[in-house]
C-alpha cells in the first residue's frame, strides 16, 4: 500500500470511527435520560453500560457523562457531530462546562491540539474565574493514591497543585540530568528512579523553578497557569529576572564571549524555544542549547546564535548531522 493511500485509510477510518461514537453518545444519552436501564436490573446507566458493551465501568461512566453534556450543551453536540471535537476533547472539557461558558470553551477546544486542552482550559480559568475560589478548590482536591497492578507493580496517582507539583517535577528531573542512566532506560524509567531516589536517600536538591509572569497571565515553563497568588508566595524566597523586549517583543540580548549560555540566555531561550527546534520534533523535555553557527567555527554565544535541541539530535549534529 502506498504511503499516502496508507494515510487517507488511516484518516478516514479515524474519522469514521469519530462519527460511530457521536452516534453511541447520543443513544446513550437517549437509554439515560429514559432510565429504562433499571428495568434491566442495573444499578445506573452505566454499570448496564459496562456489561452490556463489556468495557471498563470507568469507560462507561466517562461516555455517560459525555452523552449527558451533550444534551445539556448544544454547542457541544454540533462540534462533536460535525467531527470539530473528539471524544478525547470532549472527555477532558465536559467537566467545566456550564451554561455560561459552554460555548466560548467549546470553541477552545476546537482550536486546541488534545494533548494541550487541559492547560488551555486552566490557562482561560485564571482569567475569567475568581482566583481565591481556584486556590481553594485545587487545594481541595490535592491526593496522593496507589494501587497493585495484575503483574506485580505499583501505581502511585498524585493530584497537586501547580506550584507544588513544579517543586516535585523539578526535583526529579534534576536529579535524572544529574545521574548516569543506566544503559537501555527509557525517560519515564529514569524518572522513577529518580523520584525513588529523592524520596528514600535523604539528602536535598538545588533546582530552580521557573514562572514566567505576563500581562495575560503567570504560567510554569511548561504552560501550567499559576494564580497571582501563589506567584506572591514565592517572591520571599525568590529571584525576580526581567526580560527587556525590543519594539517587535524580541528578547534583547547583551552577553560576554563564552561558551555556555549565561543563565538569563538560558531563561530566555527556554521561552523563545519551549520545543525542540529540529524539524518535525515537539520534545519539549531534556532539550540542550544549541549554537547555530558552531561555536568551534566562531559562533558567538549570543541569542540570535542560540537554539534549543533535543539531546538525540544536538548529538547528532555535533557528530556531523543537519
Amino acid at each position: 500500500m502506498p504511503a499516502e493511500v496508507l494515510r487517507a485509510e488511516l484518516v478516514g477510518l479515524a474519522g469514521r470511527l469519530a462519527a460511530g461514537t457521536y452516534e453511541l453518545l447520543v443513544l446513550v444519552g437517549e437509554l439515560d435520560a429514559r432510565g429504562t436501564w433499571s428495568l434491566w436490573g442495573a444499578l445506573s446507566c452505566a454499570a448496564w453500560l459496562a456489561s452490556a458493551c463489556d468495557v471498563e465501568v470507568s469507560t462507561a461512566r466517562s461516555q455517560v457523562r459525555v452523552a449527558r453534556a451533550l444534551r445539556d450543551h448544544p454547542a457541544l453536540d454540533a462540534a462533536m457531530r460535525q467531527g470539530d471535537v473528539s471524544y478525547a476533547k470532549a472527555r477532558v472539557l465536559v467537566p467545566y462546562l456550564t451554561g455560561d461558558n459552554a460555548e466560548v470553551l467549546v470553541s477552545l477546544a476546537e482550536s486546541t491540539p488534545a494533548g494541550r486542552l487541559g492547560a488551555a482550559i486552566a490557562a482561560w480559568s485564571q482569567r475569567h474565574d475568581d482566583r481565591e475560589a481556584i486556590e481553594r478548590r485545587q487545594h481541595a482536591a490535592r491526593s496522593l493514591s496507589w494501587r497493585t497492578e495484575p503483574d506485580g507493580m505499583v501505581t502511585i496517582t498524585a493530584r497537586l497543585t501547580p506550584a507544588a507539583a513544579a517543586s516535585v517535577c523539578t526535583t526529579v528531573d534534576t536529579r535524572v540530568t544529574r545521574t548516569h542512566a543506566p544503559a537501555g532506560a527509557s525517560l519515564t524509567q529514569q524518572r522513577a528512579d529518580a523520584l525513588v531516589a529523592a524520596l528514600t536517600s535523604g539528602g536535598s536538591v538545588t533546582t530552580e523553578v521557573v514562572v514566567h509572569v505576563r500581562p495575560d497571565g503567570n504560567t510554569l515553563a511548561d504552560g501550567t497557569p499559576l494564580s497571582d497568588n501563589a506567584v506572591a508566595s514565592l517572591l520571599p524566597e525568590g529571584f525576580v529576572s526581567l526580560l527587556v523586549h525590543d519594539s517587535r517583543r524580541h528578547p534583547i540580548d547583551a552577553s560576554p564571549r563564552r561558551r555556555l549560555p549565561t543563565r538569563r540566555q538560558r531563561r530566555l531561550l527556554d521561552e523563545r524555544y519551549p520545543e525542540c527546534q529540529h524539524p518535525g520534533c515537539d520534545a519539549r523535555t531534556f532539550l540542550q542549547y544549541d549554537h547555530i553557527e558552531p561555536y568551534g567555527r566562531g559562533g558567538p554565544t549570543i541569542v540570535v546564535n542560540l537554539r534549543r535541541l533535543g539531546g538525540t539530535h544536538n548529538r547528532a549534529r555535533q557528530a556531523g548531522g543537519p
